[in-house]
């Protein structure tokens, strides 16, 4: 089975977490590196990274222009993912146990079904910036479920080794979501029977 390319991997993933307005500024940032034709048909990240890596201001040794595009967007997140990349450090640097992990999705699914339009207010008592909601709002505009859950996979990955269903339960108690918080207690303790 051939393997595919770290870098096309990653550029791939920026490229499925940049919003509308983020791909314009990248294109408008390119301005003087591509043409104005060009840069019209441009549609996507990918197409946009496609064009950087013919005019070699792209590759596996050439990630400056790029890194500096996502530093002006303030996607730190995504620049952090590149170096990784280019590091030969793919992924976060520590992986959950996977108990932990099931407890998270009993987690993830019972507070998508139970918490509803508090969302936000829970989301950010866990620490997830109003930029970060924001863009979760733009990339889903009509689903308020998918809203709550990428932003809640954004606080797992962020938190990696902190991630874990007390923290949760704790930010519940505290947004005074006391029911969603024994329900999730009851979900969890019959995970364990």
């Amino acid at each position: 089975m051939e393997k595919v390319d770290p870098l096309l991997a990653v550029l791939q993933h920026i490229s499925s977490n940049l919003s509308r307005k983020e791909l314009e500024d990248m294109k408008f940032l390119c301005k003087m590196k591509i043409g104005k034709r060009k840069l019209n048909e441009i549609e996507c990240g990918i197409d946009l990274f496609s064009c950087l890596m013919q005019l070699n201001l792209l590759s596996m040794s050439n990630t400056d222009f790029l890194i500096s595009m996502l530093q002006s967007l303030k996607r730190e997140d995504l620049m952090q993912e590149l170096v990784n990349c280019v590091k030969n450090k793919p992924g976060p640097g520590r992986q959950l146990d996977p108990k932990v992990e099931a407890q998270l999705e009993v987690a993830f699914d019972t507070l998508c079904d139970q918490v509803g339009r508090d969302w936000k207010r829970l989301v950010r008592k866990l620490g997830v910036s109003q930029v970060d909601i924001d863009r979760m709002v733009y990339a889903h505009p009509r689903d308020l479920r998918e809203q709550f859950y990428q932003s809640l996979l954004l606080w797992k990955k962020s938190n990696d080794k902190d991630a874990n269903v007390s923290t949760i339960q704790q930010a519940l108690r505290d947004c005074n979501l006391n029911l969603t918080a024994d329900i999730l207690a009851e979900k969890l303790a019959v995970m364990l029977l």
